[in-house]
């Protein structure tokens, strides 16, 4: 690095004093007569104050610690704008498309009643189950690899459970005087459990496959008419949750299906043969007279993905074997049916699903991969083009105030470097102080880029807000827009320095003083 010959800090502190704050201009024969003599290379000191080397660095920081307020707002208009387009990379570039698709199909393609894609949380009814011609007529085109289906449950169907774990799975939605009147409401059967609905499903050996274990064997759940069921703990996503459920691995389940019910009157007594019956604003009990019990062993506990649940929560969910389900239920409505295909027919496939479902057959839909990863793409540009239009209109506002900063401060001095260039400071010192200062300004600013707020201390937290998040500190954009902040900060002072070196010393004190 260029070193000053011969100059000490305590001149320049005593010049800059004597000099640059008094508004009256100096002879340069008056200053040179004032300056201490210095022989062979000797360094002179000032009394009481130790000499330091200056050098083109050491001035430029020094002159940014001038104006500390006028250097903080420009660094932190810059900055700011470099934050903000690296925050938005970041968080655009973790969206995870593995885990959004993952979500919504588990399987490349998805068929089921047009209802059940539209309004999930409705139950389950036969109008929604797909036929078996829809599922040949898949089969029929050709490319399927594998597949599978779900069964739905379109009958009555109870468990029967303690009071306490009836209220746990009601007390979110009831006041605790409309949960005792429920409960008053509610049938209990000899043991003095009481009625609640379940949901089950049937699924084959495809879908068992797509079910996350968390504790037992599904194994069981293989054999043909197994007796073995698997509990669901999962939440409305699929994701785990222990809390979710009453059973335990081994527990017994005791599944009531109900052929047939009546209503009655807990206060009079009086009975209905069918809900049509029920005077309006009377309070009833729904109990079934005809019923089959069955008993099921809890061999896993499982999660399921979201695409092949219900979903929607609000009720016990099992899952068992496709033949037990149709054997102990009597009903053979298909939910959904998930089937793969080779990469090569995949496109074919989207476009007969397409065309079937809007022409042939207007009650089915469709959910594909292709089709959630289209989504997926749309939403993740959406958030680019957000976060880049705003980043780029801080960034202009940001690189207009740098320009200003830099420009304004080189006229503002133009009396103070010409001086320096008589004392004895060259062209190429003065030129590489300045550079240093637009140089200081750009790293500045580049630096809160890779700093705590979208680095490691805070683009973590935002997984918390999008669940298809997974966090990847990527610093691209930092090591692109050093350069690009460095370009401007030591290419404006480099040329304004050239433009002043067309005129003597003497004419730009003259010119200044003017």
């Amino acid at each position: 690095m260029t070193e000053f010959p011969s100059f000490s800090w305590s001149f320049f502190s005593r010049f800059d004093t004597a000099i640059f704050d008094t508004p009256q201009s100096f002879p340069i024969s008056s200053m040179a007569s004032s300056l201490p003599y210095t022989e062979g290379g000797g360094k002179t000191r000032a009394k009481g104050r130790r000499a330091r080397k200056v050098s083109p660095l050491s001035m430029a920081w020094a002159n940014l610690g001038r104006s500390r307020g006028k250097t903080v707002v420009t660094v932190l208009s810059l900055s700011l704008a470099v934050v903000l387009l690296t925050v938005t990379v970041n968080i655009t570039n973790g969206f995870d498309m593995d885990k959004y698709v993952s979500n919504f199909t588990a399987s490349d393609f998805i068929e089921a009643g047009a209802g059940k894609f539209q309004n999930s949380v409705l139950d389950f009814t036969p109008d929604m189950a797909v036929p078996q011609s829809a599922m040949d007529a898949i089969d029929a085109q050709g490319g399927v690899t594998d597949g599978g289906v779900v069964y739905g449950m379109t009958f009555g169907a109870l468990e029967y459970v303690t009071e306490d774990w009836f209220r746990q799975g009601r007390q979110r939605f009831y006041t605790p005087e409309q949960l005792d009147g429920l409960i008053r409401l509610t049938e209990r059967n000899e043991a003095g459990l009481l009625a609640d609905r379940i949901q089950l499903s049937g699924m084959s050996d495809f879908a068992l496959d797509h079910l996350t274990v968390l504790d037992g064997d599904l194994s069981a759940l293989y054999e043909p008419g197994s007796r073995k069921i698997a509990a669901v703990y999962s939440d409305d996503y699929g994701n785990p949750e222990m809390d979710s459920h009453w059973v335990r691995l081994g527990d017994t389940v005791t599944v009531r299906y109900v052929e047939k019910s009546e209503f009655y009157a807990p206060d009079t007594g009086e009975v209905w043969a069918a809900y049509e019956d029920i005077p309006d604003g009377a309070n009833y009990v729904e109990r079934p007279i005809k019923y089959r019990d069955v008993d099921y062993t809890v061999a896993a506990l499982v999660t399921v993905p979201f695409a092949l649940s219900y979903r929607y929560s609000g009720a016990d969910e099992f899952v068992m074997n496709d033949e037990t389900f149709i054997r102990d239920s009597g009903t053979s409505d298909v939910m959904y049916y998930a089937f793969d295909t080779t990469d090569e027919a995949g496109t074919a496939m989207e476009s007969f699903l397409a065309d079937y479902t809007e022409n042939v057959n207007p009650e089915l839909d469709y959910e594909s991969k292709s089709t959630y990863a289209a989504e997926f793409e749309s939403m993740r540009a959406m958030f680019l083009i957000l976060g880049g239009a705003l980043s780029f209109i801080v960034g202009l506002v940001g690189v207009l105030n740098f320009f200003n900063a830099v420009l304004a401060g080189i006229i503002a001095r133009r009396r103070e470097l010409a001086v320096l260039q008589a004392v004895g400071m060259t062209a190429r010192q003065q030129r590489s102080m300045l550079v240093w200062e637009g140089l200081l300004y750009a790293l500045g600013a580049a630096g809160p880029a890779a700093g705590p707020g979208p680095g490691p201390g805070g683009l973590p937290a935002v997984e918390g807000l999008f669940w298809f998040f997974t966090y990847r500190l990527d610093l691209t954009v930092f090591l692109l827009i050093v350069p690009l902040f460095a370009l401007p900060g030591a290419g404006i002072p480099a040329l304004t320095v050239r433009a002043a070196e067309r005129h003597t010393v003497v004419e730009r004190l003259r010119t200044v003083e003017s």
